[in-house]
């Protein structure tokens, strides 16, 4: 399930041109409105006297945001409720120009500076380790019009993080194509965007170069298929970048399914409360549920 998630955020991402015109509100959370704040918690379901019931409470993570609706603080708690990490971001209008990591006892493991063109789009990113050693730089290139064409990001050794490749016609995005790479330089992905079909192919290689994975995406719906083509999951993620619908299948049988439904929504349309229920052989049962306290200015 893990593993799936991070290829189908890998998917997502790759998917989604470089809008710089929406919020980190918007953009990363699907929220709506003049969103201020918002907190998660998750409760596990317990089989108890032949009936399901909710566990404790324990939170999951939690957002501030300015009125430009960019997040400017975001903390994350482990699955027992523990408190890990933190990002503190500032910005100057609506441009991010520093965001510092930090554990969960408040030490700093990850510093990003942004710099920007006098046109007020950026120019370059750079990273930095807790110690103030450099991490990676990221680079922009950018055509006569303005738009983005390439961005690199690399490490101080010389070798690539990522880099990411756009396709215009005119002002028309036609596609991209992004590759992450492992430490010593070797690929590890290669995401491949259609614009016109919003389709996108990526294929996840292992360290030895061989395919570990390929994820199809036909609009919101995903395969994912291991290295020898057989199909393994299925997927469908909805506009508000959640997770609907999964399938693991298993020589050629679906064998779970997990869905997220959600139970209650706010004035603005953002759920307050979602549930993820498993079927599977033994019937359909809820895994946990989530709920969301959200602020608005």
């Amino acid at each position: 399930m893990k593993i799936f998630a991070l290829v189908l955020l890998l998917a997502v991402s790759s998917a989604l041109p470089h809008a710089q015109n929406q919020s980190d509100a918007e953009a990363t959370y699907a929220l709506k409105g003049p969103v201020r704040t918002f907190r998660t918690e998750i409760a596990t379901f317990v089989l108890k006297d032949g009936s399901y019931v909710e566990g404790p409470r324990v939170p999951q993570m939690e957002a501030s945001f300015n009125e430009d609706g960019n997040r400017t603080d975001f903390r994350m708690y482990d699955q027992n409720g523990v408190f890990v990490r933190r990002i503190a971001m500032k910005f100057d209008g609506p441009r991010m120009t520093e965001a510092i990591n930090y554990d969960g006892a408040g030490n700093m493991w990850l510093r990003t500076v942004q710099d920007y063109d006098e046109a007020g789009k950026i120019k370059e990113e750079r990273n930095y380790n807790g110690d103030g050693s450099l991490r990676s730089t990221q680079s922009f290139k950018r055509n006569q019009r303005g738009m983005l064409v390439e961005s690199i990001e690399q490490r101080p050794d010389g070798n690539l993080v990522e880099q990411m490749n756009y396709r215009y016609d005119g002002p028309k995005l036609l596609g991209h194509e992004r590759k992450l790479f492992y430490p010593n330089g070797s690929l590890q992905s290669v995401a491949i965007f259609t614009a016109a079909t919003k389709q996108v192919e990526t294929t996840i290689y292992k360290p030895d170069g061989s395919v570990a994975n390929k994820i199809y995406r036909d609009n919101w719906d995903f395969a994912k298929y291991s290295g020898d083509g057989s199909l393994q999951k299925v997927a469908a993620v909805s506009s508000e970048h959640r997770l609907a619908d999964e399938v693991t299948i298993n020589n050629g049988e679906a064998t779970t399914r997990v869905s997220d439904r959600p139970d209650q929504l706010d004035a603005h349309g953002n759920w307050t409360k979602e549930t993820k229920w498993q079927t599977d052989a033994t019937g359909t049962r809820p895994l946990k549920v989530t709920y969301r306290a959200i602020t608005y200015y």
